[in-house]
């Protein structure tokens, strides 16, 4: 079975700050993949960081978590 991490990675990234319309975001990372210390594909899961207007960061996580879970 497919699995969207990448796709859903990159619709937040992509739409993040645009939405921000509060102006409260001052920058939305790339989409950073789940690589080992070679850079071999370990996992579909995805992060993006964030960092805030006051500098504070943060790391928005996409992962699977398995047919039939409930969000």
């Amino acid at each position: 079975m497919l699995a969207y991490c990448d796709y859903i990675a990159h619709i937040i990234q992509k739409n993040l700050k645009k939405n921000d319309v509060e102006g409260f975001l001052d920058n939305v990372g790339k989409v950073n993949f789940d690589l080992d210390e070679n850079g071999a594909y370990r996992s579909t899961k995805k992060t993006v960081g964030v960092i805030d207007k006051h500098g504070k960061g943060y790391t928005i996580t996409i992962e699977e978590m398995g047919n039939g879970t409930k969000v």
